[in-house]
Parts: C-alpha cells; structure tokens; sequence
C-alpha cells in the first residue's frame, strides 16, 4: 500500500470514528436532554429532528468505517471520492440540523437537502469504487 492509500484509509477511519462517537453521544442528548425548549410540541418536534439527522450520521459513520477498510485493501480513486462526499453530505445534513437545534439559526437551513444530495452522490460512488474496482476505470484490474 502506497503512503498516499495509507493515508486516505487513515482519514476514512479517523473520521467514522468521530463521527461514530459524536453520533452516540448526540443520540443520548436526543433521547434525554433538549430542557432547554420550553414548549413541549417544539421539543419534541425538535427531538425528532435531532434524532434523524444522528441516525443518518451513525449510519454514514459505519459506511465510513467499511469504506476505510476497503481503503486499506486498496480502493482507488471511486472510494475515495465516495467517502468525501459522505462525509460532506453528514456535515451539511446532520451538522447543520444540530446548529439549527442548538442555536435557532435559520440562515443555512436552505443548505441541508444539499448534505442529501451529497450522501446519495456518495453512494453512488460507492457503486462506481465496486463497478471500476481499484485503479478507477472500468476495465482495470485489481
């Protein structure tokens, strides 16, 4: 494995691992916390947002974490890729549903379905990585 590979596996496991974490912690946060809405329907309104924005990052998180040990077997450029525009797609879907939680900004919600589209993206090239296998083209072999 070439340092470069070495390296993209390393960043694709480091960051399932945070964003693995992160998710746990926020799920409880989800399930116990949210005092500070004083209104019952907009907690639990809120809750059941924060809620599905931590289950799209658990999810993604463990599709990092298979992504980063296929990495280390040698991925290509494909998966790669997929793992950027996951790890874009939970910042911008998930991310930006917790600052709108946590802090009542509005200004970037307009941006969520952008963290969507990003992880769809993503896992189309997580079939791209799969159909090209490693060296990023059709026809190569692995």
């Amino acid at each position: 494995m070439s340092d470069v590979a070495a390296m993209r596996a390393l960043w694709i496991l480091v960051t399932a691992a945070l964003l693995g974490s992160t998710g746990v912690g926020l799920a409880a946060y989800a399930s116990h916390g949210l005092g500070f809405i004083a209104d019952p329907a907009a907690r639990e309104a809120a809750r059941a947002t924060l809620q599905q924005a931590v289950q799209q990052q658990l999810l993604h998180a463990v599709v990092l974490l298979a992504l980063g040990v296929w990495a280390r077997q040698g991925g290509g450029r494909w998966l790669h890729l997929a793992a950027l525009l996951i790890t874009l797609g939970v910042l911008l879907f998930s991310g930006l549903i917790y600052l709108r939680t946590f802090t009542g900004v509005e200004t970037f919600r307009p941006f969520v379905p952008w963290g969507g589209t990003s992880l769809m993206l993503g896992w189309l090239a997580i079939g791209m990585a799969a159909f090209c296998r490693k060296g990023g083209s059709p026809t190569s072999q692995q």
